[in-house]
């Protein structure tokens, strides 16, 4: 049984003091992170910026805004009020803030350092005491809720020290409903660790805001638990008997399809309305799908129940299905955007909706700055810009940039034929008519010779925008 509080005790410290908890279930670092990471993160997805804001606006922080510290191997460790205490610490030592919230970062006044110089405290006996004071402070007041991925994060948390039934009385719920927070974070946590996210990829895996319903939901199906052959061990982690490369690319598409929002639309691909005979329907009937049934020692395809609605508008085998249209793109009328690159969504949808014809000088500068960007894009994504840029000295024009991507020893792209696209004499006239446009010679913008150089560069640009 958990033991009851005996022991608190007020005290006013100095923020500089206190310790960022790495224990914090609103952010998800290792439990080794740095105060660095931890200030970090709580920028990136906690609204921090706005706070130390609203901080100085205020003059500092409001009367009964009380943090909760415990004593831990002779440090205060904040457990609730971390996004206060880091917005604190950086008003006062400025050095503190990461370089790239430098700019927007406030300063404080002498009158908010004053004032936030000592932080008035309730300082917990240890953690497990102060674990129903803060469950009621994000439940029954209008302190910032805990979203749903961090009440799993912290459920799991706690079980790695208490059973159970200690869990579920300290959260004021029962054993049963403690248990269902473990297996969705279990899976999250998957998804969290697996290899090869882009940087925006990973940022929206790590929202609290991230919508996880749809990505846990699929996993209770049967027909998902069948083409996956997944069961959860007593930890409730997922096991796969398929072969561990195949399983991890089937998941990392899930992970994808369900969890992280697709650019065009704001929202992820797939949802609870996903019929997963349809969804896997390309990996079952693939070589690679049966090949892995086989390993896993099933008979294959057969035992998967048939897609609802006869065939399926199969997606292709590691990625989800793309929008297909009726009409072959003259210009980029079709283009879609799938990667986390403001820049390059910001690009698709203008050079999508402009008339080429109507404007041919507007849209043959979009032209080229799509293609450049999305070149850089990849350049960055496989980080190999760096190299670039020391092999030239400086930043690299365009020519650079595609005779780097064009040598398919550099190993920018596994297809050839988009190495070969960039090293053609077509490449090359579209980049000097694009060129032309930038050095104002305005009078040659001809609309059909930007639809000839559109047709050339269109599918060195969709094969980057689709995330390849």
């Amino acid at each position: 049984m958990v033991t009851k509080a005996v022991s608190w005790k007020t005290s006013n410290i100095d923020p500089q003091e206190i310790l960022l908890d790495a224990k914090n279930p609103r952010i998800e670092v290792s439990d080794e992170a740095s105060q660095f990471e931890i200030r970090q993160k709580l920028l990136e997805t906690e609204d921090v910026l706005d706070l130390a804001r609203n901080i100085e606006k205020s003059g500092g922080l409001f009367y009964g805004e009380r943090i909760i510290t415990v004593l831990e191997n002779g440090s205060q460790i904040v457990l609730e009020g971390n996004r206060r205490v880091a917005a604190c610490q950086m008003l006062l030592d400025p050095s503190l803030v990461p370089a790239t919230y430098k700019l927007r970062f406030p300063e404080a006044s002498p009158s908010t350092r004053t004032a936030l110089i000592r932080l008035p405290a309730d300082v917990a006996p240890d953690r497990e005491v102060a674990e129903p004071i803060l469950t009621k402070r994000h439940t029954e007041r209008s302190v910032k809720p805990w979203l749903p991925v961090a009440k799993m994060r912290r459920a799991v948390r706690l079980l790695d020290r208490l059973s159970v039934e200690e869990v579920a009385q300290l959260l004021g719920t029962s054993m049963t409903q403690v248990k269902k927070l473990v297996r969705p974070y279990r899976l999250l946590k998957y998804a969290f660790e697996l290899k090869g996210w882009t940087e925006g990829e990973r940022n929206a895996l790590e929202n609290e805001k991230l919508k996880t319903n749809p990505y846990t939901r699929f996993f209770t199906l049967s027909v998902t638990k069948e083409v996956l052959q997944v069961h959860f061990d007593a930890d409730e982690n997922i096991v796969s008997a398929l072969p561990a490369k195949v399983f991890k690319e089937q998941m990392k598409r899930i992970v994808r399809d369900f969890l992280i929002p697709d650019p065009a639309t704001g929202r992820p691909r797939c949802d609870t309305r996903t019929d997963p005979a349809n969804y896997f329907a390309a990996f079952t009937n693939s070589p690679e799908g049966q090949a892995a049934a086989k390993a896993a020692g099933r008979k294959g395809q057969s035992d998967v129940p048939a897609p609802k609605g006869g065939a399926p508008e199969a997606p292709k085998p590691g990625g989800s299905r793309r929008p297909t249209t009726s009409k072959a793109s003259v210009f980029f009328e079709n283009l879609e955007c799938h990667v986390q690159d403001d820049r390059l969504i910001k690009l698709t949808r203008e050079i999508r909706e402009i008339n080429h014809v109507r404007a041919p000088i507007a849209a043959s500068l979009l032209t080229r700055a799509i293609f450049e960007c999305a070149l850089v894009y990849k350049l960055q994504k496989m980080k190999r810009w760096g190299e670039l840029i020391k092999a030239e000295g400086k930043d690299p024009g365009l020519a650079e940039i595609i005779k780097f991507c064009g040598n398919f020893e550099n190993g920018m792209f596994a297809e050839q034929n988009i190495c070969k696209t960039l090293k053609s004499h077509t490449t090359a006239q579209a980049k000097n008519y694009l060129d032309a446009m930038t050095h104002l010679r305005y009078q040659d913008a001809d609309a059909r010779t930007l639809e000839s150089a559109a047709n050339n560069l269109r599918q060195v640009i969709q094969h980057i925008l689709s995330g390849n």
